[in-house]
């Protein structure tokens, strides 16, 4: 049997994506007979580290490079990381094979002069000591390539996506939804400009956002203005996300970037097209399961929206289509075998 230690600053109950791909791929591999044991820096699997520059991955990362004993403490044959923005930074040589999860990278999400692109030099030094950088998509690989990670050890795995029984009944025409972190980044300004035009329009529509952050307050504000016509859910657990994610006539995605768009393949698992910003990770994820404008055109992105809302047949033909792209490139057994042979691999 294969040891394998995780080490994710994310993890169970998660609060993003990382911590949602950490979740499922730990099930999948226990399924198939591989032995996890999780690191991490928040979660159920928490270990302690001194808080010292205000940023919990950073110090977390930090700790973990100082005592990389934590690493070893179950007599693992290597370690798997999950790193990107708001991961973990393994920079240091260890005594074990390395593979790296990407989900994004500094350079991708953020600006040239933005503080936390200075954590890119790190980054790449994490990437260039690994036995193998498994990219979340194909956006993502190339810009770990550009990095000077070898093409050899770079491989695509996208994320594992559940795809529960889908009944089109359930779908409340007129209801859009907003789902993710409630930051700049994310897009949630432009998501409510979008959901207050259209119901402003139209009295059938109504509009969701589900999330926390920084901007859950600007969200709160806007559907309490709403008179009820927008709801601000907060944060929700996963049968309610599942719920909602069902429920749904479409999924808006203004995300200024994307590793690959977790919350649009969970919304075309459950019969729901999106309706987003073309960024590399998201066309990557739904270009075939939804539709995509420039990123940035709020209004191509609620005359997209208005269109998909007013013409059911065509949002069910697209969300079919990226329900079985799902199915077909998604499922956790293929992912788990993929990542078994992977660590044979690496550990020779």
């Amino acid at each position: 049997m294969i040891r394998v230690t995780f080490a994710s600053y994310d993890d169970d109950p998660a609060v993003g994506g990382q911590g949602v791909v950490l979740h499922g791929t730990r099930n999948a591999l226990r399924r198939d007979g591989v032995h996890v044991h999780t690191v991490s820096g928040r979660g159920q699997n928490q270990v302690s580290y001194p808080r010292r520059t205000g940023r919990a991955p950073l110090d977390f990362s930090l700790q973990v490079n100082r005592n990389r004993l934590i690493l070893y403490r179950d007599a693992p044959d290597l370690i798997h990381a999950f790193g990107g923005p708001g991961g973990v930074l393994i920079w240091r040589r260890l005594l074990l094979p390395l593979v790296y999860t990407a989900h994004h990278t500094y350079r991708q999400a953020y600006a040239r002069r933005h503080l936390k692109r200075a954590l890119g030099p790190l980054e790449a030094r994490a990437y260039r000591r690994a036995a193998m950088v498994l990219a979340v998509s194909p956006s993502t690989a190339s810009a770990v390539h550009a990095m000077g990670v070898a093409a050899s050890r770079i491989e695509v795995i996208p994320p594992g996506i559940d795809t529960p029984p889908v009944d089109g009944s359930v779908h409340e025409p007129g209801r859009i939804l907003f789902v993710g972190r409630l930051e700049a980044e994310k897009g949630i300004d432009d998501a409510l400009g979008v959901m207050r035009a259209l119901v402003a329009d139209d009295a059938t529509v109504r509009g969701a956002v589900i999330g926390a952050g920084r901007l859950a307050g600007h969200a709160r504000a806007a559907a309490a203005a709403s008179r009820g016509r927008i709801e601000f859910l907060g944060s929700v657990d996963a049968p309610t996300l599942r719920s909602e994610l069902a429920k749904a006539a479409l999924v808006l995605m203004p995300s200024r970037y994307e590793g690959i768009g977790l919350v649009g393949l969970e919304a075309l698992a459950s019969g729901t097209p999106v309706v987003g910003y073309d960024v590399a990770g998201l066309r990557d994820a739904v270009s075939d399961g939804g539709m995509l404008v420039a990123s940035g055109d709020r209004q191509a992105l609620r005359a997209q929206a208005a269109r998909l809302l007013a013409e059911p047949a065509r949002a069910a033909e697209l969300a079919a289509r990226g329900r079985e792209r799902i199915r077909r490139e998604h499922a956790w057994s293929d992912i788990a075998a993929r990542l078994h042979e992977i660590y044979r691999r690496v550990t020779g």
